[in-house]
């Protein structure tokens, strides 16, 4: 394969910068700017060095580092040059870099998709460094980082041995029924102990999912019920424009914020009301939008809301995403069992986010291995092809069980890359950032 060369750092000025080269010229390419390397490099080891243009001028010191194949992070001879993190520097150091014959730019996660094509990671290790790259939370970060050693792949290869060795039951049950009698007879057992791995894992992709794109959380009620306080309180800025004049705000607005590392979008909306006017309408249709669109809504209802008011607005949400709170508590409102709220004095916050907090999942998100919706897709095709397997054991011949079961496995093996076509990495792949 060709030496690969990028920056592998960020594009903003810091206190390092590193360039990576990966491939069998790497040490020789790392040269043409390290010039004062000794011959023989031992791998793993710093060694200081200055760093030269090709006139030989000095441009900056710093540290060379080597990895000898195959105990690299790609399984290739790779060398960091660790300068100073001016991104002029490190451009004028990577085109010198790429001057060597046989050397050339990387493109993005190429790093990394070496790694796994030399077998050094799998698939689902792999998605994970694009992912803790991109973190924006705690929960993110723990996530990925638990993906990234192999937690994720782990559970896979629970599911993956025990279906294997069905498969190859059943299999020779078929092709060998004498020489096999009996090796399905414990088929049914077997499928429902992977069926309930497989529904756990489902389970931990779907508040995954969550984890990854994070969470909404929509503010709504009616107009005057302390929505604005509430939500400028929560967010911690000014952001919204509170007055005692009702129809104050007439868009959506938003803030993000982190509950237990789970990253939230805070959205206050317009009060809900019949319009008195066409921009009211527009700010209460745009309400409904977001709504729609919401994991948890936030009902803030004012102290003088009445019971059919309340039932009207409820109707707004389905009760799975709806949470209660009785604004401005700072007032005096009903004695009532909702959550009492008030922006104003900071009076019930802590419990508004223990509440969001428990509703969301996110006391327990540091223990959610992250997942994309190509995990979602893979883990919902192995469990119905499992469910049809099941099935089939009262109904149909074992032809058909060990069909379904072969179809479980092929979309197991999806997951972690074994049987991954060249489209399907360079979708993967092609989120990743130059350098990683």
């Amino acid at each position: 394969m060709s030496t690969i060369a990028a920056i592998a750092t960020g594009p903003a000025a810091g206190g390092i910068g590193i360039i990576r080269l990966s491939g069998p010229a790497a040490l020789r390419a790392a040269r043409r700017v390290a010039r004062e390397l000794p011959d023989q490099l031992t791998p793993r080891h710093a060694y200081f060095t200055r760093f030269t243009d090709a006139a030989g001028a000095v441009l900056d010191e710093g540290l060379a580092i080597s990895f000898q194949a195959p105990h690299s992070f790609t399984g290739e001879d790779v060398v960091e040059l660790h300068a100073h993190g001016a991104p002029r520097l490190l451009s004028l150091l990577l085109a010198e870099v790429l001057r060597e014959e046989g050397v050339r730019p990387a493109t993005a996660g190429e790093f990394t998709r070496r790694a796994f094509l030399s077998g050094r990671i799998d698939l689902a290790r792999a998605e994970a460094v694009a992912d803790l790259v991109a973190a924006e939370s705690e929960a993110q970060v723990r996530s990925a980082a638990a993906q990234l050693s192999g937690a994720l792949t782990s559970r896979l290869q629970a599911v993956h041995a025990p279906l294997l060795a069905l498969h190859a039951d059943l299999e020779g049950s078929l092709d060998f029924p004498e020489e096999a009698d009996g090796a399905d007879a414990d088929a049914e057992a077997r499928l429902d102990v992977v069926l309930a791995e497989v529904g756990a894992l489902l389970a931990d992709a779907r508040r995954g999912a969550l984890l990854r794109r994070g969470a909404r959380v929509v503010l709504y009620g009616p107009v005057n019920a302390g929505k604005s306080t509430l939500f400028n309180a929560l967010a911690g800025v000014a952001r919204a424009l509170v007055d005692a004049d009702p129809g104050t705000t007439r868009d959506t607005l938003e803030a993000r914020l982190e509950l237990s590392g789970l990253a939230v979008t805070l959205i206050d909306t317009a009060g809900l009301r019949v319009a008195t006017g066409r921009i009211e309408a527009l700010g209460i249709g745009k309400t409904r939008e977001a709504l729609a669109g919401a994991d948890v809504a936030v009902l803030v209802l004012p102290p003088e809301a009445s019971a059919a008011e309340h039932t009207a607005w409820r109707a707004e949400v389905e009760p799975s995403r709806l949470l209660e709170v009785r604004g401005k508590a700072d007032l005096q409102g009903p004695d009532d069992q909702l959550l009492a709220v008030s922006g104003q004095t900071g009076q019930g916050l802590d419990a508004l986010r223990d509440a969001l907090v428990t509703r969301l999942g996110a006391g327990s998100a540091a223990a959610v291995l992250a997942s994309s919706e190509r995990h979602l897709a893979a883990l919902t095709q192995v469990e119905a092809a499992l469910v049809r397997a099941r099935a089939a054991l009262d109904v149909s011949t074992l032809e058909v069980v060990a069909g379904e079961v072969g179809l479980a496995l092929e979309a197991l093996c999806l997951l972690t890359g074994e049987d991954a076509s060249t489209a399907l990495l360079d979708s993967i792949f092609a989120r990743f950032c130059i350098g990683k």
